[in-house]
């Protein structure tokens, strides 16, 4: 989403969970960001810590943040001093790479002025880091950074990919030597607008990479194989894909770690693609129901502590955006969670589980659709036995993706904004929303809504539109009692609401 793009339309995902609200958000007294700096910095034993930099734009005044949050004994954040910088346009990784069982922190992006950073702060404990200077560190925007041990030595080296203060496009490995970091040479190419990630595919111990973002000649997804920690070679390539993110996982439970990647074709397109590790480096695509989204990240862990990886993504469609989570159920399948989450592009949702209490909190940065800014942390409220048992009765409600040959069938749409649609002079929130129709093809309803709105207010702009509902409903009465809940929705949050009924 172009920073200067604003669509005043809202759709929110937070109706209907009334029997288990699965993410709380809680106290924090973040700035909400865009192109965010983020990381967790939790270790075993203490407090946690939330680092959240990035960028705000308020009328045409940029301004560059860093925020550091602490958590305390009544499982909120307070804001202490932050000792890393202000930057955007980048990433951020906690590791312990001197192995005091302290995590420490690398971060790299653009600083207020536009100029590429990288720096790496160790972990003194109590609140306390120190910046470690190291003259082979080359500021790097646009890309990631990673903790690994890529040469098996027992200590973390760092990945990092982007693009530097001359444009020019890099991908360096940094061995850590004893605490002391070197830059390794390597031919592996540079991506902005993406990332560079580890993963041992072939099980010997010596995590090899994928990375996938633009090259300078377009978009590139691509597969290098460790050797051993002396060199790195090409593999194979895979669908291109730009402005997004790559997370390599066992996401089957079988033992082995594939490859999930959601961003952009070369059209702009959303898309995402799963790859199953068949072993020897041979990979096999896999459908899953995971919406594509693009100008987000993927994140990955163990939410419900069940066993197996769930993946959080932000980013958007060709509609708008979302933060969507899904529990995984093996085998490649997975289940949406109507978790409640605002939508966000340009922004990023982390796990961590801060309060030490077995499953996966999240902190959330990024700008939705009404150009709103966010940063928070919400609590996840499964807290899971100790033993968990399967079973069918899941607090999760179910969202899967249409199925246009069998329905869903029944929609309605709805649009929202802060502004002044009538010209009173006096903007407040308005939420417009149409009647329940069954869809006979495919967002005929919405451009219905879309040229309804238009016509009847005034300065209501072109590029504005109406979105159905994400997820349809097979039938009508299903459809009806959605729609109540998402009026009373924005009425308790201070909407005023307009129906557009045909």
């Amino acid at each position: 989403m172009d920073k200067k793009y604003l669509l005043l339309v809202l759709f929110l995902l937070t109706f209907g969970i009334t029997k288990a609200q699965i993410f709380t958000k809680i106290p924090t007294q973040f700035t909400g960001v865009m192109d965010p700096v983020e990381t967790w910095i939790i270790a075993q034993n203490g407090p946690s810590y939330a680092y959240v930099a990035g960028e705000r734009y308020q009328d045409t005044r940029h301004s560059v943040f860093s925020q550091l949050e602490k958590n305390n004994v009544s499982r909120n954040f307070v804001q202490v001093y932050s000792p890393f910088p202000a930057l955007y346009h980048g990433d951020a990784a906690a590791g312990d790479y001197n192995g005091d069982g302290r995590p420490d922190v690398v971060v790299t992006g653009l600083n207020q002025y536009g100029v590429p950073v990288m720096k790496l702060y160790r972990n003194n404990g109590n609140g306390k880091f120190t910046e470690v200077v190291n003259p082979d560190f080359i500021g790097l925007s646009g890309g990631s950074v990673a903790w690994g041990d890529y040469d098996k030595d027992g200590d973390l080296d760092i990945l990092e990919t982007g693009k530097d203060a001359r444009n020019r496009l890099a991908t360096y490995i940094y061995r850590n030597d004893k605490g002391v970091f070197h830059r390794i040479l390597t031919r592996i190419p540079g991506v902005v607008n993406g990332a560079a990630r580890w993963g041992d595919f072939n099980s010997d111990g010596y995590p090899d990479m994928v990375i996938m973002g633009n090259d300078g000649n377009g978009a590139v997804s691509a597969l290098y194989k460790n050797e051993q920690g002396k060199s790195f070679s090409f593999v194979r390539n895979f669908d291109p894909l730009q402005n997004g993110d790559v997370a390599c996982a066992d996401f089957d439970g079988d033992g082995d770690v594939d490859i999930f990647m959601t961003g952009e074709d070369s059209n702009g397109v959303p898309q995402c693609h799963m790859y199953s590790n068949e072993t020897g480096f041979r990979f096999r695509e896999v459908s899953v129901p995971i919406r594509p989204l693009k100008n987000g990240n993927i994140d990955v862990a163990d939410m419900d502590h069940d066993g197996d990886l769930d993946i959080v993504i932000t980013g958007e469609s060709m509609e708008r955006p979302y933060t969507l989570v899904y529990e995984n159920k093996l085998a490649f399948s997975f289940k949406q969670v109507m978790a409640g989450l605002p939508g966000v592009t340009n922004g990023k949702a982390l796990w961590g589980d801060f309060d030490h209490d077995g499953d996966q909190d999240l902190l959330l940065t990024g700008i939705d659709v009404c150009y709103g800014f966010h940063a928070a942390i919400y609590r996840n409220n499964i807290n899971p036995p100790k033993n968990p048992v399967e079973s069918d009765n899941s607090i999760f409600i179910n969202a899967p993706l249409p199925n246009y040959k069998t329905g869903p069938f029944y929609y309605y749409v709805v649009a929202s904004c802060y502004c002044d649609p009538e010209g009173t002079g006096h903007p407040q929130y308005h939420m417009y929303i149409s009647n329940v129709h069954r869809e006979l093809k495919k967002y005929n309803l919405t451009y219905r809504f879309d040229a309804m709105l238009i016509k009847i207010i005034p300065n209501w702009g072109k590029t504005d539109a109406g979105h159905r509902t994400s997820n349809g409903f097979l039938t009508k009465e299903q459809a009806e009692a959605s729609r109540k809940q998402m009026i009373e929705s924005y009425i308790e949050s201070g909407f005023k609401v307009h129906y557009l009924n045909w």
